[in-house]
Order: C-alpha cells, then structure tokens, then sequence
C-alpha cells in the first residue's frame, strides 16, 4: 500500500514538471519570435544606388568623436571648506586698517593691516610678562636640576620646580604663536603680516573685531576650484567643462553625497588664462565623454520609428540604425552598433530615399 502511493506521487510530480517545462518553452518561443520581428523590421535590404537616377546625390564622409556638449551650467568660484588658512586676533580690536584690497595676492611676510585700541598695549605687556617669568622659571629650573642631582633638593620640591617651568613655558608658547601673526615698530606701532603666499580673502563688514575671531584668510591660489550642482545623471557621464576656448576646468572631485536629484562637482582651471575671482559666478559647458560619430543633419531620416543613415558600400547603399546623442553646429551626433569612422553617408536626396521605401513612389 505504500509503495503505490509512493508511485503515485511520482507520477504526479512527474506531471507537473512537464507541464512547467512545456510552459517555459512556450514562452521561449514567443519571446524568439517577437525579437526576431523586431529585428525583421528594423533590417532594410540594400538598394542600388542607381534607384537614385535623376536625384542628387552628395555624400559627406562620417568622423569619429568622443565628446559631446550638454545644456549650459552655471558654477561658483569658490574653494573646498577648510583649505582657507585663518588668522585670527589675538585680542580685542578697536580699528583695523586693511593696506590690500580683498583678493589681493601677498607674500608671506607682508603686513596686511595696522590695528589699533587699548587691548594692543596690554596684549604686548602680558606677552613681556610671560617671557620674562620663562626666563626666571627656566633659571631656577636648571639650578634646582643640579641640586636634585647632588640630592640637596627632595624630589617632592623638584615636582613643584617642574610643574611651575612647563606651565610658564606653555604660557610663553601660546602668547608666542600668536606674536609670529604681528609686527611690532619701535614706536609700539602693531600690524598683522601675512603667514602665507596666496590671496588674502578679508571677513565681512559686520564680522567682530573681538578675540578669537577672524581677522583674513590666506587662500593657496591652486585651491581655488568652481561649484557645479548638476543632476545626478549628468555628473556619472561629464568628461570636463569649457568655459571658453581658452579656458577649460578639469573635474578635481565629485561629491558622493547628494542633494535630492542633484550632485556637487568641484572644478580647477587647466590654465592661467582662466582668471578666475573668488565669488564670480560663470556659465560652463559639461562637455560628455562619448563613443560617437558626427554627419551632416540631413543626413538621418526616420522610418519605422527607428532612425537611420545610408552608407554607401560599392554601388549599393546600406541602411544603417542609429541611436542620436545630440548635435553639434550643422552635424547630428550618434551612435550605432558597427563601426562607422570615414563612412560615405547619404545627406542629399534623402526625402526621396525616404518615400521609396515608404512605397511612396520618386518625390
């Protein structure tokens, strides 16, 4: 009794999957056949080209390109966050008196503004106080040295000598990196010097003059880039962007974060004679990276919904689908699936070429 049952739902398994299979045959074929109509359709005999008797017909050989334009965009001048070099007041100013104009480039050394106000004086007096009391640290620091190791002194007075150096060195140090930002006359006169080359960039007009904050930037003037936001799409396929003929901007990064549909690109000048001014808005061209060819317009034409060219092979014209990219001047831009470099392409009588094969009859 159990063997037969066992048989039987062999059987019915057996069944099943011969169906199942039958099934995805059928369905095999019908995908088969309809891709071979597809094809069938969009496959054009050749014809002679002396069906072309009593028309003109000019041909223009077809040219390899890589690149093609998109719309137009525009960028900012601008540079990545933190490549700014920041100097910031050591005090509290009263007046500052800047000698460059903003976007100015300067050397390193160069006394960028004069400062005035009662913080000047008593930022210089704290910074006399901290050295001298280093040099009186310092001196009882390496005297006791000699004691500790003669034991004169216990090693609980020598922490304390310790601890009492390095805090009026550390004073000193801080005071210090800050005096290496100014320039002190004899008359007590403070400026602030450039630590850097590069160009100076000055905060706004309602920035504080208070310590701590933002007196200028210093700016390396190869950090200077352009800011493209750009769809997404169009920042996978852009090659680099033109600004003029004289004037393209290589892509340095693209942003991998993105803002909804799109991405920020960040772009640097390939030359000089770009002149680009921090803050400038300018209009660009993404030039695309594309395997392509260029022919005349007239010389495609549309016939089942698919666009074609005609080549000519010998005496025979060969009708060849292709897929436009875009244009450029007076040619189309495409791309096919044969290669087609120094190709003779029909670009005259191509309406009468049309209506043949539409069965229409010479025009």
């Amino acid at each position: 009794m159990r063997t037969n049952q066992m048989q039987l739902n062999y059987t019915k398994i057996r069944c099943n999957f011969v169906h199942y299979f039958k099934a995805l045959l059928f369905i095999a074929v019908l995908a088969y056949l309809a891709i071979n109509r597809v094809l069938a359709a969009q496959t054009l005999a050749p014809i002679p080209i002396s069906e072309l008797s009593g028309f003109d017909t000019q041909f223009a050989t077809t040219h390899a390109t890589d690149f093609i334009d998109a719309q137009s965009v525009m960028g900012q001048v601008s540079y990545k966050p933190g490549v700014n070099y920041t100097v910031l007041f050591a005090f509290d100013v009263a007046q500052i008196n800047y000698l460059y104009a903003n976007g100015s480039h300067v050397k390193k050394g160069a006394i960028v503004a004069t400062i005035q106000g009662s913080d000047v004086q008593h930022f210089l007096d704290t910074y006399q106080s901290a050295k001298d009391m280093l040099n009186v640290a310092k001196s009882h620091y390496d005297i006791n040295k000699v004691h500790l190791k003669n034991k004169i002194i216990r090693s609980s007075e020598w922490v304390t000598i310790t601890q009492s150096y390095y805090a009026a060195k550390l004073s000193f140090e801080h005071l210090n990196h800050q005096m290496r930002y100014l320039q002190v006359d004899e008359q007590e006169n403070v400026s602030l010097i450039s630590p850097k080359t590069g160009i100076l960039q000055f905060p706004t007009q309602a920035a504080n003059r208070m310590l701590g904050e933002r007196a200028f930037d210093i700016l390396d003037p190869n950090s200077i880039e352009v800011k493209f936001t750009v769809s997404i799409s169009l920042g996978k396929e852009v090659s680099y962007f033109r600004v003029s003929e004289q004037c393209q901007l290589s892509i340095k990064s693209v942003d991998n974060i993105a803002n909804k549909y799109h991405q920020t690109i960040w772009a640097s000048p390939s030359s000089a004679q770009c002149n680009l001014t921090i803050g400038q808005s300018i209009k660009a061209v993404p030039v695309k990276k594309i395997t392509g060819y260029s022919v005349a317009k007239s010389a495609l034409f549309e016939f089942e919904n698919t666009n074609y060219i005609a080549v000519k092979a010998d005496e025979h014209l060969e009708f060849v689908p292709v897929q436009l990219i875009g244009s450029r001047n007076q040619d189309f831009i495409f791309s096919a699936n044969i290669p087609l470099n120094n190709r003779q392409v029909l670009i005259s009588s191509v309406s009468a070429l049309q209506g043949m094969l539409l069965h229409l009859g010479r025009e």
